[in-house]
């Protein structure tokens, strides 16, 4: 078994066809070449890096990739890496195939100056990183929602759609109740001028980005689990009034076309134009964990997530 760690332009179309012959064979999707490079090309760096396992006979039989971005600690910016798509075909899936793809990507990461690698990692792939790899817990992510229609998340609850009409109108009348226009800041925090200009193209950038008066926010449209969803990706600068006013926004403009709106993160108070989800019955787990590269580059205030601006504009974790 051999590990090789390509930078995304160094990658042949051929070697991308590959990978996503794979990525269909494990993930049940489909994805093309284009899609690929549009992806991992628009990062502050203009490339992101792969870790590709071959077999004896040469064959991809497993892929893992890191995006770097940018982060501040107050003025001081520092490079971080987000690792996103690991897969092992079926009959070579073990804990060192994973190891093996993610430590040299770490390797490549850290001679390029990246200090930190953080993940998102599914219930599958988390105890690896927790135990094998050495990765630390940050916290959970909470899912926070509007339900318009629980028909379309309960079908046999359909009966209730009515209920859940008033109920989500009730939410957005008294979410003007919610007042607290002072910003929140988060010791790490995105790189914003970096970030914006490379985060909305993935995925054809089918995004939408709204301004209002003192604050901006961003959502997408998307069918999830068979359910019309509208979900904001984040607000910034993050304040109550301004977070309330997106969720509202949202609500006004597409609930004729949706049946709910979901906000994955973790907020610094407890909004009324949605209400989180407890974890046991959210639809997917948002585990974060993280690992420095380099030795004693961050104090234990990076393990709390409440020291964190992170949200789904990290990436489209659904």
């Amino acid at each position: 078994m051999e590990v090789l760690v390509k930078k995304t332009f160094e990658l042949s179309d051929e070697e991308i066809v590959a990978i996503y012959a794979l990525f269909e064979e494990v993930f049940g999707q489909k994805r093309d070449v284009a899609t690929f490079r549009e992806n991992y090309s628009n990062t502050p760096l203009g490339y992101s890096y792969h870790s590709i396992l071959l077999n004896e006979e040469g064959d991809t039989v497993g892929f893992h990739s890191c995006m770097p971005f940018y982060y501040q600690r107050g003025n001081e910016r520092f490079m971080i890496a987000l690792g996103i798509d690991s897969m092992v075909k079926k009959a070579y899936r073990d804990y060192f195939s994973f190891h093996d793809m993610i430590v040299q990507c770490q390797k490549r990461l850290k001679e390029d100056g990246c200090v930190l690698r953080i993940g998102f990692p599914n219930d599958n792939s988390y105890p690896i990183l927790k135990k094998g790899l050495k990765h630390r817990d940050v916290g959970k992510l909470t899912t926070y929602c509007m339900i318009r229609n629980i028909g379309a998340v309960k079908r046999r609850l359909a009966f209730l759609n009515i209920f859940s009409r008033i109920f989500s109108r009730a939410q957005y009348a008294c979410s003007f109740l919610s007042i607290g226009h002072r910003p929140y800041s988060f010791k790490y925090h995105k790189e914003r001028e970096s970030f914006d200009k490379v985060r909305y193209r993935w995925f054809g950038g089918d995004y939408r980005k709204v301004s209002r008066k003192g604050s901006q926010f961003v959502y997408k449209l998307e069918r999830y689990n068979e359910v019309e969803t509208a979900f904001l990706l984040e607000v910034w600068p993050l304040s109550r009034s301004a977070f309330e006013e997106a969720v509202r926004y949202i609500y006004k403009k597409e609930r004729k076309g949706i049946d709910m709106i979901i906000y994955v993160g973790n907020l610094p108070f407890t909004p009324i134009g949605l209400f989180s989800v407890p974890h046991r019955l959210e639809p997917k787990h948002f585990n974060f964990t993280c690992k420095p590269l380099v030795k004693d580059f961050f104090d234990d205030s990076l393990y709390d997530i409440r020291n964190w601006e992170v949200n789904l504009s990290n990436y489209d974790l659904l």
